[in-house]
């Protein structure tokens, strides 16, 4: 839909996938309980091993709002916005731990994705400033037009909800070879609300005992959800033109330019302990970074 020079844009995206490469522990002790692991495998002269089978399942739902508007009065810009939710019941292949911490049932492994984000909002934008030849400010004679007109701010904003993570433990309470991602029980929902989490306590562990031996946590893949970000980058720019072939651009740029802090996941190992489970210790993006440049064309 075009309105003057705005161009707005609203779709809806989906896909199912069937038949996706999974991987199994096909030699992991079928029922959990006490003794040597070995001889209670199913091919006990094997230890565990990764097969991979064509059964995974994924779903992707989104609504997609594009706004465009086109150059006019000096401005132009392009904002997108995704409202989505993607599913699988496999860890992806691509990841850390690909394999299920039950390779003969994966009831517990649907789930958010790995890489799912629920909002992402990214603008872009360039506005040349009304300054110089044409304008009421510094454009009163040829070099004030020189210096100060043909400035060009630009910059892209990008604001997204957190991946999703799943609460580890760093053992094998089933006591059947899991070289999957194990988890804990799960007996509340976990996500503090925005008010009462920090880089320190970022989810309640209080939802997450530990399993009883000889069992595989309840926990379901992924309900727990780890920090957003906010950034903006920023840019001005201009193109002295020294003779008809000869060219000076200068740019300066600001990488995070309103320095916001972008915090990676937190510990999500539920036995790392107090001090360590649930604490955040790193962030995902720089600090503020600026950035000179000039380029010459001839």
């Amino acid at each position: 839909m075009l309105v003057g020079n705005l161009l707005l844009e609203v779709a809806y995206v989906g896909s199912k996938a069937t038949h996706l490469q999974s991987v199994f522990d096909r030699n992991q002790v079928k029922t959990p309980g006490p003794g040597d692991i070995q001889p209670r495998r199913p091919m006990p002269q094997y230890s565990g091993f990764n097969a991979m089978e064509n059964v995974g399942n994924s779903s992707y739902n989104g609504l997609d709002a594009k706004v465009e508007k086109r150059l006019s009065h000096g401005l132009s810009f392009l904002s997108a916005f995704t409202w989505s939710k993607s599913m699988n019941d496999f860890p992806e292949i691509c990841c850390s731990s690909p394999t299920p911490q039950n390779s003969w049932d994966i009831s517990n492994e649907r789930g958010r994705s790995d890489f799912d984000q629920k909002l992402r909002w990214v603008t872009s934008f360039d506005y040349v400033l009304p300054l110089g030849s044409g304008h009421a400010v510094l454009g009163a004679n040829k070099l004030e037009d020189e210096v100060f007109g043909g400035w060009h701010l630009g910059g892209i904003y990008t604001m997204h909800t957190g991946f999703y993570m799943s609460p580890w433990i760093g053992y094998d309470p089933s006591n059947t070879g899991s070289f999957g991602a194990t988890r804990s029980d799960q007996v509340c929902n976990g996500n503090l609300s925005s008010g009462k989490r920090s880089i320190n306590n970022w989810f309640d562990v209080n939802c997450f005992p530990l399993p009883e031996p000889y069992t595989f946590g309840n926990a379901k893949k992924n309900t727990l959800i780890g920090p957003g970000a906010v950034s903006t980058d920023l840019s001005l720019r201009k193109v002295f033109n020294l003779t008809e072939s000869k060219k000076i651009e200068i740019r300066i740029e600001a990488f995070n330019a309103f320095n916001h802090a972008a915090f990676s996941q937190p510990d999500n190992y539920i036995d790392d302990g107090e001090g360590s489970t649930a604490v955040i210790t790193s962030t995902a993006l720089n600090q503020r970074q600026l950035q000179f440049g000039a380029k010459f064309t001839f």
